[in-house]
């Protein structure tokens, strides 16, 4: 009797093997697309570095929510042209402090913090940091450049289920905001001494992905070299006018920056999803060969007729 009940339990546990097995290999899986890992890159840390972020669709964030809370505030007074200190406390579903071992690398960073005035015209991509004491407590320096109200998106990927979460709030710096551009397509920019381009295979339509091609050149029309951002050789954001929530981008091309001395020229592909028709606010984000600072560009797309 024993000996039968003995290979019953071999045989159940046979059976139900390939099942816990291929559960935790699932559960090991990031949910969004993952044809960006880091793992060549640069990590200074030695741990492995998710993917993240890198989906071409748009996320409304007034639909979607994630179960975390967040509480956010200035601890100095938000005024155009001076620096301003920040605080943000954030706790898991179970209630316990999301501290920096808890969170992935995720494009070289714990969390990715955008912040935008209503305008569109004042976008900053910023790190925060976290408390050395307080775990769950992270700050960041922010120096707004516009009045009015300014919307914030959280960007990060937990260690405990590899899955993006994206969180949100607003903040208001003093002053009265004087015009609302009205957007047009707009897709060629001119920074200084460089003119950069957007693309596109073709009419861009609502709900269908459309590829969108990026190149910059000098006033001799010479392609510009790219040196790495996040690892990366560029980075893109994309946002509503209404602010619900955004796209975060990255080039389609396979190749990595082998290291933060790495380049690139040429042209780089990006691929965006729109969710509804109107014009969006694109932000390019790179850092030019030489330069010790990164450019932001502005190009306004159109979705629809």
């Amino acid at each position: 009797m024993k000996s039968n009940q003995f290979k019953t339990s071999v045989f159940s546990f046979l059976l139900g093997l390939p099942f816990v097995i291929a559960y935790f290999v699932i559960r090991s899986l990031p949910v969004s697309p993952c044809d960006f890992l880091h793992e060549e890159t640069f990590n200074s840390e030695g741990i492995l570095d998710y993917c993240g972020p890198g989906d071409s669709a748009f996320v409304d964030l007034s639909i979607r929510k994630w179960p975390m809370q967040m509480s956010f505030k200035a601890l100095d007074p938000v005024q155009v042209g001076l620096s301003c200190r920040f605080e943000i406390n954030i706790k898991q579903a179970d209630g316990s402090p999301l501290g920096p071992n808890d969170i992935a690398l995720s494009h070289s960073r714990k969390i990715h913090l955008l912040a935008i005035d209503e305008t569109l015209r004042d976008y900053q991509h910023i790190h925060p940091h976290a408390d050395r004491l307080f775990d769950g407590t992270w700050r960041f320096d922010f120096t707004p450049r516009k009045p009015g109200l300014h919307k914030v998106f959280l960007d990060f990927i937990p260690l405990r289920s590899p899955r993006r979460v994206l969180l949100s709030t607003s903040f208001f710096v003093e002053g009265e905001q004087k015009e609302f551009p009205v957007l047009e397509e707009n897709l060629s920019v001119e920074i200084g001494t460089h003119r950069f381009e957007l693309r596109k295979d073709s009419k861009t339509n609502v709900g269908i992905e459309t590829l969108l091609e990026f190149t910059g050149q000098n006033k001799q029309g010479e392609l510009v070299s790219l040196s790495p951002v996040m690892g990366a050789f560029a980075h893109m954001v994309a946002f509503d006018p209404e602010l619900k929530g955004f796209a975060h981008l990255h080039p389609t091309e396979t190749f990595l920056p082998s290291s933060e001395d790495d380049t690139h020229s040429g042209s780089l592909s990006f691929s965006f999803m729109p969710p509804k028709a109107g014009t969006y606010r694109l932000w390019a984000q790179i850092k030019l060969e030489n330069d010790p600072k990164e450019t932001f560009i502005p190009f306004d797309l159109k979705v629809g007729s």
